[in-house]
């Protein structure tokens, strides 16, 4: 997704910039919400969609005959029009009188439609960007871009080939299916479109800010030659957790990392992590950082190679200065 990622953002950002040069628009009734975006993009774009909200979260559906090229990569012109819908919701969440703190596109191939490209932003980096708070780069950096197939086809595929092999009766399927199968996400990962149904979450920024750190995490590694010349990546994972009441337990991140040395003999496991660790705290320090957010108790880093592990309380992590701050002066590594 490299090279459509940064074709995409560059495209948002340009057409942003005319959203903001055109002055205030029209005010959209919090109770008309759906029907303004759904109108807006079928007016301006000729592009039909369905749009549903949960909490403070829009979802858009955009179906498309030509998503993907022969290298799963996003063609031009469904760039064009991803960006055409995400200009319209743009609008739509920043001149409303409801609150909405997230929007995310969900759009599909029709030819494949397990295939899924999920958008997920904050409004409100939209505005930043608007008024010149945030840099072009940060704010591409903000957006979370995935394409995955749907969670929910990869499900429902899964049930009925165990419905086959129990030889479950046709008729009883759909029902147990829908009682039993088919419910709202629990994680980002969990979100997309299938069978005609929304299966979206009402997003809050803890989770968002972790699913962004292991996102600049893995675009990083494509794009510095110093970390993709000396490791393979081959996961990265955001978690944020925290207890149902404040007084129960710790809040906290975890960025679980599995990559491995391109050259076994440079490296020893400890080397490894190491560096694996002082790069994911400089990028968990900028997202952290950057959205202010002090919810937290400490950042965990774990290394799935060799399972070490290591923490940076709030306080430290606040006092850490990149390429200033030796890591062993803020982190605890757990035992080895």
């Amino acid at each position: 997704m490299r090279r459509s990622h940064w074709f995409f953002v560059l495209l948002i950002a340009y057409s942003l910039q005319l959203t903001a040069l055109s002055g205030c628009g029209p005010t959209y009734p919090k109770d008309k919400i759906k029907e303004s975006i759904v109108r807006l993009c079928k007016k301006e774009y000729k592009l039909d969609v369905k749009v549903a909200t949960i909490g403070k979260t829009v979802a858009l559906y955009l179906p498309l005959e030509n998503l993907l090229d022969f290298t799963f990569a996003l063609t031009q012109d469904a760039g064009e029009k991803i960006n055409n819908v995400i200009t319209s919701i743009s609008r739509v969440t920043m001149s409303t009188d409801a609150e909405y703190d997230f929007y995310c596109v969900i759009a599909h191939d029709t030819r494949i439609p397990e295939i899924q490209v999920i958008i997920i932003r904050k409004v409100d980096d939209v505005k930043r960007y608007m008024y010149q708070d945030i840099s072009r780069g940060e704010f591409g950096k903000r957006m979370l871009i995935d394409m995955r197939i749907a969670p929910q086809a990869q499900k429902e595929r899964a049930v009925k080939d165990v419905f086959d092999k129990m030889n479950i009766d046709k008729k009883w399927q759909e029902g147990v299916m829908q009682d039993f199968f088919r419910s709202e996400p629990l994680t980002l990962g969990d979100i997309g479109y299938w069978g005609g149904k929304f299966y979206i979450k009402d997003i809050n920024l803890p989770e968002f800010l972790a699913e962004q750190i292991a996102s600049r995490v893995r675009l990083s590694f494509r794009d510095n030659k110093s970390l993709s010349g000396s490791f393979v990546l081959k996961s990265v994972k955001g978690i944020y957790s925290a207890p149902a009441q404040a007084s129960d337990g710790e809040r906290y991140f975890r960025i679980e990392i599995s990559a491995e040395p391109r050259t076994m003999a440079v490296f020893t496991s400890k080397d490894m992590s190491d560096s694996l660790f002082a790069y994911a705290l400089k990028v968990a320090y900028d997202v952290i950082h950057g959205y202010r957010f002090d919810d937290f108790d400490y950042v965990e880093i774990k290394s799935i190679a060799d399972g070490r592990s290591s923490k940076v309380t709030k306080e430290d992590l606040y006092k850490y200065k990149p390429k200033q701050t030796k890591i062993d002066d803020v982190m605890v590594f757990d035992a080895f």
